[in-house]
């Protein structure tokens, strides 16, 4: 059976979605328009990126004093939700059913942060529940870099125990990185190192690889797209 498929990781400042079925699937990135553009024209990392992904931009207003920002934050969120469910619903098939993958939350995350962001997942979790689909599974992110490496890399089987021997099935990646424990880079390179995905990201990324290593951390917007882009594949792998 065919699937939809909606894909995201939420972010205050940066949600990616990828939204569509099997390969056929178009990105988004809800983000400041101060992140995009500086003032000699559009950053390096958003142009390297721009044929490939809808920008969608996020305005959150100021606000005097701790009760007035609770609620100006609420119905900020509320539109930027609003405007994902409705990329969502006019990117799906609606004759076909609709899976959806989320990044759950990191909670290395400032507590004022981590607070904000539960507000904003929840209305958009609860959007996805009553207008999209409630076939919804969220992903924690060590359960998402582990799938990941799955995607890309072969299970290896390690025999422990000395008078009761086990075979222990472990995924790691070429440098024996437990998939578990990826960074932002280890999971850049699953879709590098992947030789069964086909499709323009994949693509993309192997064409602009030393690049996005030649600094120390993968920026912004390939940090998030890469985690919803990764959630989509995962979703698509288990169809």
């Amino acid at each position: 059976m065919e699937y939809n498929i909606v894909a995201l990781d939420p972010s205050l400042i940066s949600t990616a979605l990828v939204v569509g079925s099997g390969n056929y699937f178009k990105i988004y990135n809800y983000c400041r328009e101060s992140t995009v553009f500086s003032k000699k024209g559009i950053t390096k990392w958003f142009k390297m990126a721009e044929e490939f992904v809808n920008y969608k931009f996020i305005n959150y207003r100021d606000y005097k004093d701790y009760s007035e920002g609770e609620l100006v934050k609420l119905k900020d969120y509320d539109k930027v939700t609003d405007d994902i469910i409705d990329d969502i619903l006019s990117n799906i098939d609606k004759s076909k059913p609709t899976k959806i993958g989320i990044e759950g939350y990191s909670f290395s995350s400032t507590a004022g942060d981590i607070i904000d962001l539960v507000t904003f997942s929840t209305l958009l979790r609860k959007k996805l529940f009553d207008k999209v689909s409630q076939d919804i599974t969220v992903l924690s992110p060590s359960t998402l870099k582990l799938e990941s490496c799955k995607l890309t890399y072969p299970v290896t089987m390690t025999e422990i125990g000395k008078k009761k021997i086990r075979i222990k099935e472990e995924f790691r990646n070429r440098l024996g990185i437990s998939g578990g424990k990826f960074t932002k880079t280890d999971m850049f390179m699953t879709i590098i190192e992947n030789d069964v995905m086909d499709d323009y990201w994949t693509t993309h990324c192997k064409l602009v690889v030393d690049d996005v290593l030649s600094v120390s951390t993968i920026k912004k917007p390939y940090e998030d797209v890469n985690d919803a882009f990764l959630v989509y594949m995962v979703l698509k792998n288990q169809s």
